[in-house]
């Protein structure tokens, strides 16, 4: 499957849904992405699990999965997910977990669709076409994911509140962060020191809590979503890039 996830990643940047560069370093960044949320949900083990079968827990009980079927891993969001990165690998290299893949544009959930169709993903990854803004609002997607990922989505003030009314309580957002971000490399998941990036105050608007900074090849800001998103979030369409929050 690797030479195939390669062929279709070559593709998406032919059509000009990814970047230049070579393929494997931008499926190596990916990758850090997987590493960086197998990290959090071994700090959380079973939670997910709980909260979906409606045992007690931090969070409120999941609607029923997109697929119609319990799952045995994580609920995951991939936010803007564009020509399938970090998405499309996350799907191949972690089996157990559940996906979707939500980006605005027609031509490139046209791309996606036929992605996972290629890669024999359809049982567990789904495409949704729609901005962040409004798929936050629906409430069979509002509360429901074990975690969201984003990959150049926007800044930071603009991710976390797209992202954080999809997440659970006890959920994690992990963003990828550029290089030379002011931030502790060596810092640990928990008790990291803040970052001018994602403050504390800021962020906490929405709900989420900064964990820090990990690094996996790359650098990958991780959040948890420590009360649930207020109601008033997210803010119309355009909003949260026109008036940031932080």
């Amino acid at each position: 499957m690797a030479d195939q996830l390669d062929s279709i990643l070559l593709e998406s940047r032919r059509l000009g849904f990814l970047g230049p560069g070579p393929i494997d370093l931008q499926v190596a960044h990916a990758e850090g992405f997987v590493a960086a949320a197998r990290t959090l949900v071994a700090t959380s083990a079973g939670t997910h699990r709980e909260i979906r079968h409606g045992a007690e827990g931090d969070g409120p009980e999941l609607s029923p999965p997109l697929w119609g079927r319990p799952t045995q891993g994580p609920r995951v969001l991939d936010l803007g997910s564009g020509g399938g990165l970090p998405g499309l690998v996350m799907a191949v290299r972690w089996p157990e977990v559940e996906l979707l893949l939500l980006d605005a544009n027609g031509r490139r959930v046209a791309f996606l669709d036929h992605a996972v169709a290629e890669l024999g993903l359809t049982h567990r990854v789904q495409v949704m076409e729609g901005r962040a803004e409004d798929g936050g609002r629906q409430e069979q997607l509002r509360h429901t994911f074990d975690g969201v990922v984003a990959r150049s989505f926007g800044r930071p003030a603009v991710v976390a509140e797209c992202g954080a009314p999809f997440l659970r309580q006890g959920g994690w957002l992990i963003v990828s962060e550029p290089p030379g971000a002011e931030h502790d490399p060596s810092a640990p998941v928990a008790g990291a020191a803040e970052s001018p990036r994602w403050p504390a105050d800021g962020v906490a608007l929405l709900g989420l809590d900064p964990l820090g900074t990990v690094h996996h090849g790359f650098d990958y800001q991780m959040l948890r979503q420590k009360t649930l998103c207020p109601e008033r979030f997210p803010r119309r369409n355009g909003v949260p890039a026109k008036r940031p929050l932080f």
